[in-house]
């Protein structure tokens, strides 16, 4: 990735070497005619002056631009930072003080400092900031039009979009879900989902489901759409793949999507054992089993799939009455350490008197173990 001021250093870097090469090529040639009698001493000595003061100015040239790049970087870096804190605070009093603004276009410091204050406010300020973007022209959204943009100009474009969360600008950010590179597709859906708003959301989860993104850049977009996940977590849910599911039921889960808990039940026997355990996943953390499931859940404490069973011991609490019970007492004899520690925990949410008699009472000295220490911890 190009930063500012490092093609010009690149391109002097590859003056000085064909320069190098140059001089040894030049070297090489005349000291070959030299050993054949070719050519006369002087013209050898005048090739060789010529190699070296070539090479002494090519290094005087990337030396000294060096030096000046970071004298000169340093000082602009300060000067930037200085112009950011003054805008911050011109805007800021703008906003809560009503003083008047100058006109647009503003440098580069007041748009980073417009952005920042864009990403921390909400409600009528953040309109008011909303606005004040639009008036500086989104400069941003010709990087992303452009042919020639380089990579870093365009991941800064997507970036900046995203602070604004203007939902006009969705139109610039989702054909980047279908570029080529996986880099600029991830920055996009961020994008994307922090832009989204109304019908914008449903192109957006159109692009997602199209966009070949793996399973945790699909669920990083979804968290960031928040309450408005629920259509894109839906489409997932129906018309996705592997990836687009899984990531569907990790969201509905911790987005706590209960519209949509009963889309989970066909989960729980997908022959994927990863969505089974997303599925099972969802409902704990949801805090809700939909009627008509508990078998299913008990029956995957037989699983030959460690993480299936965990997650599966983790549900029963939610069955409530001498069925969780019988199933927590169960799975204290599991040979998994870690699902042994989920039952005594289960059995700690069901009162510490069912978790009293595990520790003292249950046939499994492993089970009996965990129990003790979980109520040992409890009280």
């Amino acid at each position: 990735m190009w930063r500012r001021g490092e093609r010009l250093y690149a391109l002097l870097v590859f003056g000085v070497v064909a320069l190098e090469a140059l001089a040894l090529g030049q070297l090489v040639g005349v000291f070959s005619a030299r050993l054949f009698s070719l050519l006369g001493v002087s013209l050898v000595y005048w090739a060789l002056l010529q190699a070296l003061l070539l090479t002494g100015l090519a290094l005087v040239l990337l030396s000294a631009y060096i030096l000046l790049y970071h004298a000169y970087t340093a000082l602009r870096e300060e000067r930037d930072r200085r112009a950011y804190e003054e805008w911050l605070v011109r805007f800021a009093r703008a906003l809560f003080e009503e003083e008047p603004l100058p006109p647009p276009p503003w440098p580069r410091p007041a748009l980073e400092a417009l952005l920042r204050l864009r990403e921390t406010l909400q409600g009528d300020l953040a309109e008011r900031l909303a606005l004040w973007l639009r008036q500086a022209g989104l400069p941003w959204a010709r990087a992303l039009r452009g042919r020639w943009a380089s990579r870093p100009a365009r991941l800064e474009a997507l970036e900046a979009l995203a602070q604004a969360r203007l939902p006009e600008t969705l139109d610039l950010v989702l054909p980047y879900l279908g570029h080529p590179d996986p880099v600029l597709r991830l920055a996009a859906a961020r994008a994307g989902a922090r832009i989204a708003q109304g019908e914008g959301v449903e192109a957006l989860a159109r692009a997602l489901l199209a966009s070949g993104l793996p399973r945790g850049a699909l669920l990083e977009a979804l968290l960031l759409l928040e309450e408005r996940a629920l259509p894109v977590v839906a489409l997932f849910l129906e018309k996705g793949g592997r990836e687009e599911r899984w990531a569907a039921l990790e969201a509905l889960g911790r987005l706590k999507l209960h519209p949509l808990a009963e889309r989970i039940a066909p989960f729980l026997e997908d022959p994927d054992p990863e969505l089974r355990a997303a599925a099972l996943r969802a409902l704990w953390r949801l805090g809700f089993l939909p009627p008509g499931l508990e078998g299913a859940v008990l029956a995957h404490l037989k699983a030959p799939e460690e993480f299936l069973r965990l997650q599966a011991v983790r549900l029963l609490p939610l069955l409530g009455g001498a069925l969780a019970r019988r199933g927590l007492w169960g799975a204290l004899s599991d040979p998994s350490f870690y699902v042994r520690r989920a039952a005594a925990e289960g059995l700690k949410e069901l009162g510490l008197e069912a978790l009293a008699e595990a520790a003292r009472a249950h046939p499994d000295p492993y089970g009996r173990a965990m129990a003790g220490q979980v109520l040992r911890e409890a009280t």
